[in-house]
């Protein structure tokens, strides 16, 4: 097995850890345990805790933002665009991304990568909202977007995927709405201005 495979077993198993222990349990031994391997491994692959806990979190960032953002730019059409969010969000693994939202309340470092993956998620969502609704309500939809993903994954109350899956259909629903009714009012707005000049 190559270090980056190994790497990569390591960062599922504090993934695993962070959903199901959270922040408080993922430690070199809780890690070690879970993948059965000594901690000899651990450091075969890492040089110290400080440098996995940044690897993870950076691989975490870009599996979940980077990729998701080019994700969404492979399609033209926007609201294709956000569909495809909306389905990548719901794979997300919510319980561990609460737990990183703990750790980034204790943890000023991890509070700036979570920040940047917030501001990357509603970058991308702006990006497609603004070819959907315009400029000036693309950042409402982006934020009502965001502050669902972050408030179903903080919640106390039991979370349950497909209800995530219908709030965030309903800002699309109405997004799309207003997408059409926009372009309804500039052909009329066109057709009048037409009627004018002729």
């Amino acid at each position: 097995m190559s270090n980056d495979d190994l790497k990569v077993r390591f960062f599922d198993a504090a993934l695993e850890i962070l959903a199901t222990d959270g922040y408080g349990g993922l430690k070199l031994a809780a890690v070690c345990k879970r993948l059965k391997v000594t901690t000899g491994a651990f450091y075969h692959a890492f040089s110290s805790w400080n440098e996995f806990t940044v690897e993870l979190l950076d691989t975490w960032r870009r599996e979940r933002t980077t990729e998701l953002a080019d994700l969404s730019r492979s399609a033209a059409d926007p609201v294709e665009q956000l569909q495809r969010l909306l389905v990548a969000t719901l794979e997300f693994r919510h319980q561990a991304e609460a737990a990183i939202r703990v750790w980034a309340a204790l943890d000023a470092e991890v509070a700036e990568v979570q920040q940047r993956v917030d501001a990357e998620r509603y970058e991308v969502v702006v990006e497609a909202m603004t070819k959907l609704v315009g400029k000036k309500d693309a950042s409402r939809y982006a934020n009502w977007g965001v502050n669902i993903l972050i408030g179903f994954e903080i919640s106390t109350n039991e979370q349950v995927p497909v209800d995530l899956e219908w709030q965030l259909t309903q800002v699309l629903l109405t997004a799309v709405a207003q997408g059409e009714a926009r372009k309804a009012t500039r052909k009329t707005a066109r057709k009048t201005a037409r009627r004018s000049t002729a």
